[in-house]
This record gives structure tokens, sequence and C-alpha cells, in this order.
């Protein structure tokens, strides 16, 4: 009999997943090889060989797995007043969240929450700076995503890869240090030509 698949749009859905992988761990605690031929335990399981357990094989829980649906858990209502198509909604909404990040970002990493200035040209520069740096971050932060490179780094530690690039001129020759191999993937996802 086939495990009680959870709704994950309840407000108990990590609850309901979590009792639904074991019971699919326990079944496959008793009979490894149906397990293995289950689609819903293969992705929840990793079930292995192991001459160390009487069955022959051991069962772990896969908690990226289960971590990663309960990420997407739930539902999203968005109400409106003027738009009427559903995908329309979505797209406004997720512009406008895009919107929120930008002055979150401007606020949190670039410090502009408060600008302590007591002039008004100053606070103007000082918001066209922030606002030149966002353009800047945004399309960093969209080719990391694009190229993957946030499974290996942050944004911080790629800045922080870039800053240790040296260059020295002794004599009036300019000497570039060997490029490390995750500055030469930082050149190559950005498109940019390495220096020499």
């Amino acid at each position: 009999m086939p495990a009680h698949r959870p709704r994950l749009n309840c407000p108990t859905a990590r609850e309901e997943l979590y009792a639904y992988v074991a019971v699919l761990k326990d079944r496959a605690e008793v009979d490894p090889k149906s397990a293995l031929r289950d689609e819903s335990s293969k992705k929840y399981l990793m079930i292995r060989k192991s001459a160390n357990t009487p069955s022959g094989y051991t069962v772990n829980v896969r908690e990226d797995v289960v971590a990663k649906e309960l990420e997407t858990a739930g539902r999203l209502v968005v109400l409106s007043n003027d738009v009427a198509d559903a995908k329309e909604a979505l797209s406004n909404y997720r512009q406008k969240d895009v919107v929120e990040k930008g002055f979150l970002r401007l606020k949190t990493n670039l410090d502009l929450g408060r600008l302590r200035v007591h002039r008004d040209d100053s606070m103007q520069n000082k918001v066209f700076i922030g606002f030149i740096v966002l353009i800047f971050l945004s399309h960093l932060h969209k080719v990391m995503l694009d190229k993957g490179l946030y499974k290996a780094m942050t944004m911080k530690k790629l800045l922080l890869i870039l800053s240790k690039l040296r260059v020295q001129h002794i004599n009036g020759q300019r000497i570039l240090f060997p490029l490390t191999k995750e500055q030469k993937a930082i050149y190559k996802a950005f498109a940019i030509k390495e220096p020499v």
C-alpha cells in the first residue's frame, strides 16, 4: 500500500512531509529491494548496500531534498483591484519585489539607511553613487545566478577573490601576478578577457 503523499500547501507541511518520509524509511528498512523500485523512496531516501546490517542495506533520508521541497511549500495570495489576470498580477508582484530588494541592498550593503549628510547636494551625490553601485550589484547578482557561481561562493567572497588580484610596476614594466583558478572562473563567467 503506498504511503500517503503530503499536501505541502497546508500549515503543517513540514510535519506531514517528515511523517511521509519516516513511513517511506520504515518500509525501506523492512523491504529495501522494493523501495529501490519506488520513485518516492528513491527521491527522498538514499538506499545503499551494506554488509554491516541484517537486511544488507542502509537507509538514510536525503535531507537536502526534503529541505528544498519545504522551501517552496505553501501558497501565494495576491489581491488587486486593477489586475484581473493572474499571470500579470504575479509578474507585477515579482517586479515590485525586485525594487524592494534593491532598496534593502541600498540600506544594508551600502549603508545608506541613514545618509548622515547636512547639505542637499551631498545627499543627492550620495544617493546617486549608491544608485550606480546598486546597478553594478544587480548585474553582478544576475551573472552569478545565471552562471551558477553561487554554488561555489557568495558575492562577498567573489569580490574578495578579485581584490587579491595584484599588479606591480618595476622599472616602468607592468607585472601581473598569476591568476588563481577561481579568478579565471570569474573572468570566464563574466565574459571578460583575462588581463595580461
